[in-house]
């Protein structure tokens, strides 16, 4: 993915264009060719799957909703990401935006760690270490406000540069990079205090954790959400740009969250036909 391809941004205003005109098909192309980045990043703003799901396609319809007013005065991207970002800062508040406590008390929770042995790991899949290793790092970016979210999400782990970030959020590029300068200075001292990825001298081990949370019913080899459905890791995707502010943002970056799967959704296969059968885009989809 680069968001500033000249060839994508040209394809996707003649989509537009087509499927205001009633194209079905460019409507489908256009709706395919963003969902998956639509997705991660809600993903990453709400860690709940199917919480994700919902707010991606609630954002979706005030895409297509508003399609008509595309202008081509910015890329079609930067218009759709926009109303996307506007929709992930002014929509109510998810489930674990209100049930963080409980998490923080979970990724904090050090004495449960220390009671178990290094035998009681043993058996213990990969794929199970790494389902905890990315449900306990995406949840520790709720440690920030929803809008300190949605600015390390897109300013490092998607590495879009500031002017396009500030675009999207409506501040000036200055602004928006001393607000992810701040993000990440919050974001890396609260898991530097938790994590023994990135501080070693932390009790906290990725075997021992999974152990804990197989037990509490947290992680299930049979129905994983985060270590599945995914052929690409966020690094790959990313657009590669980077800011002074390497050292901070590396060791997060480089550690932990460009390592996460860029994941599709969880209904991927059904969510174009859920999306265009919504009773409130009846009256836009005059189809030719």
């Amino acid at each position: 993915m680069n968001l500033s391809d000249a060839r994508g941004n040209l394809d996707d205003q003649q989509l537009a264009e087509e499927a205001v005109l009633g194209n079905k098909q460019s409507l489908e192309k256009l709706i395919q060719r963003h969902y998956t980045f639509v997705y991660n990043v809600a993903l990453k703003l709400v860690v709940d799957p199917s919480d994700a799901e919902d707010i991606t396609q609630d954002a979706l319809v005030k895409v297509i909703t508003h399609l008509s007013q595309f202008k081509g005065v910015s890329s079609f991207r930067t218009w759709l990401y926009r109303i996307v970002v506007n929709h992930f800062m002014d929509m109510k508040r998810r489930k674990m935006e209100d049930v963080y406590v409980q998490f923080s008390s979970l990724v904090g929770n050090t004495t449960a760690l220390e009671n178990i042995s290094e035998e009681e790991t043993i058996g213990i899949s990969e794929e199970e270490v790494e389902e905890t290793r990315l449900m306990c790092t995406t949840g520790m970016l709720m440690c920030l406000t929803r809008e300190q979210r949605l600015i390390y999400i897109l300013g490092d782990v998607f590495e879009i540069d500031h002017t396009m970030g500030a675009e999207l959020l409506s501040i000036s590029p200055d602004n928006f990079r001393q607000r992810l300068s701040r993000t990440r200075r919050e974001l890396q001292q609260f898991i530097h205090n938790r994590c023994g990825l990135i501080n070693p001298a932390n009790p906290c081990r990725c075997p021992k954790k999974t152990r804990l949370w197989i037990d509490q019913g947290l992680v299930n080899k049979e129905k994983l959400q985060f270590n599945i459905r995914y052929t690409h890791r966020m690094k790959e995707v990313a657009n590669g740009f980077c800011d002074d502010d390497v050292k901070v943002a590396l060791e997060l970056k480089e550690k932990l969250y460009q390592n996460h799967p860029y994941q599709s959704g969880t209904r991927e296969k059904q969510f174009l036909s859920d999306l265009l059968t919504r009773p409130e885009l009846t009256k836009y989809l005059n189809w030719n």
